[in-house]
């Protein structure tokens, strides 16, 4: 893509690496610039820099899928002949791609990214999958000769993504071309990855769609109910899928988030942006999608841990369950809690949860939190390392500690492992901070206390995850 601040090189200095450092620079100026002038990149960037719910991840997951709704898939705007007919190009930016995937993943998580050390979890095979089929499409209709698709079949068979030493190409470096009718016979993961990769080529639809084209309030508003009520996810398939209260109040908070930023860089007015915050969305009722689980459920939760071979893990497994369960915390603040964070003597735990608030969880020494933490404190203090102080690290298959940071999807791993290996239902780690609170209300402290327990800023948040039922209300009765 053409660079908006050009570096003229008879003005550069006459040092060997000045022409390169300016054009860099040069860039990061420009992409700056644009993003100050796309609202919904401002309101992205707002937001705290992470993987959870509230932060830059979510909202450029969800805005990008509703941009996509309107602009409809990438993929159908790459000119895919041309790419073919450069396909050292083409591995080049493939690769650029994912380099640039693993450093937005890493950053999300407030790791370091390492070119040294491996790159895993890239999904690199189903975009090879994609690309090969592409081609095979456009030598099935005539537009790729058939020798391209066995050069590009070489290419894919000695892809190494460890080999690639030169310069990133950046996303938008290739230009859009005018909508196409492309059917291409995917997987799920092959289709997601493959619009991924286009977006890369020529920027993602956040950045490509013209949000002050919709940041009317009319337009705005029938265009989220038609989003909401067709629920089509374009990244994997059609599928319709019916949406919660609160999917339809996550996207009118960045939308509107999105519009203050609007806003602000002065492209709608203030009566705009006052309608646009006065726009409603039919809500309807539903049940809390929080599972409850009993204290029964938790012993043979834990008791399915205990079993596995590798030992280690087992006593791992068994306190993130318990801690999850009796201290109600939620996925990003297990994996981001340290070792100092907990206080055995004092039987509290210092939590840092959303927009950076802190609190302290109590907990019993008769609990049974208490006795799996004390079990798996034992290990991890025999293996400490003060540069790396996680709580819970990855542990490898000969038992040993790897001080790599869990992630929040190996939580989502290990419930989802639970039912592979013997438990009756499907559970989520949210099921387990759902309890914690219904657990507290049925035992008398009233909802203000529990709210605190749990880090809510609003007491309404609370009410939502109380699964006490009918039963409950038996001997609720009052009297004199």
């Amino acid at each position: 893509m053409q660079n908006k601040f050009p570096v003229d090189p008879k003005v550069a200095s006459l040092r060997t690496t000045s022409l390169r450092q300016q054009t860099q620079l040069a860039e990061r100026i420009n992409h700056i610039n644009y993003a100050s002038t796309n609202p919904a990149l401002s309101y992205v960037y707002s937001l705290s820099s992470t993987d959870t719910t509230g932060g830059q991840a979510n909202a450029l997951y969800t805005l990008e899928r509703f941009a996509r709704y309107v602009l409809g898939n990438s993929f159908q705007l790459i000119d895919w002949f041309e790419l073919f007919n450069n396909q050292e190009k083409l591995i080049d930016a493939v690769k650029s791609f994912l380099i640039a995937r693993a450093k937005q993943k890493a950053k999300m998580k407030n790791h370091y990214f390492s070119a040294n050390e491996p790159i895993k979890n890239l999904q690199i095979k189903p975009l090879l999958n994609a690309l090969l089929n592409v081609a095979e499409f456009l030598r099935d209709t005539q537009s790729l000769p058939a020798s391209r698709v066995v050069e590009f079949k070489d290419r894919v068979a000695v892809f190494d993504l460890s080999r690639f030493n030169k310069t990133m190409i950046e996303s938008g470096w290739f230009q859009p071309s005018s909508p196409q009718h492309y059917s291409f016979k995917l997987s799920k993961q092959s289709e997601v990855m493959l619009e991924a990769f286009s977006c890369f080529c020529i920027r993602s639809c956040v950045e490509r769609f013209d949000w002050s084209s919709i940041l009317y309030a009319p337009i705005l508003q029938s265009t989220m109910q038609s989003f909401l009520s067709d629920r089509i996810d374009n990244q994997i398939s059609d599928r319709k899928k019916a949406y919660a209260p609160a999917t339809a109040d996550n996207l009118l908070r960045m939308l509107r988030g999105v519009a203050q930023h609007a806003w602000l860089a002065e492209l709608i007015s203030v009566e705009t942006l006052e309608r646009i915050k006065a726009i409603k969305l039919p809500r309807g009722s539903r049940q809390s999608s929080g599972r409850y689980l009993s204290y029964n459920e938790l012993d043979h939760i834990s008791a399915i841990t205990l079993t596995q071979k590798n030992k280690t893990k087992a006593l791992r497994d068994n306190a993130i369950f318990w801690l999850m369960y009796e201290a109600g915390l939620r996925r990003a603040e297990v994996v981001n809690i340290n070792t100092y964070d907990i206080d055995m003597d004092r039987c509290q735990l210092r939590v840092v949860g959303k927009g950076n608030k802190e609190r302290y969880v109590p907990f019993s020494r008769n609990s049974d939190l208490y006795n799996a933490m004390e079990k798996w404190l034992a290990i991890r203090q025999q293996n400490f390392n003060p540069n790396l102080p996680a709580l819970f690290c990855t542990i490898n298959r000969y038992q040993t500690l790897t001080y790599m940071r869990l992630t929040t999807q190996t939580l989502n791993d290990l419930c989802k492992k639970l039912n592979m290996f013997g438990f009756s239902r499907v559970v989520s780690p949210h099921d387990f901070r759902h309890s914690v609170a219904t657990n507290l209300l049925r035992s008398g402290y009233d909802l203000l206390l529990v709210s605190k327990f749990m880090g809510h800023s609003s007491i309404t948040t609370t009410q939502r995850y109380d699964r006490r039922t009918d039963d409950d209300l038996k001997g609720v009765i009052p009297s004199r």
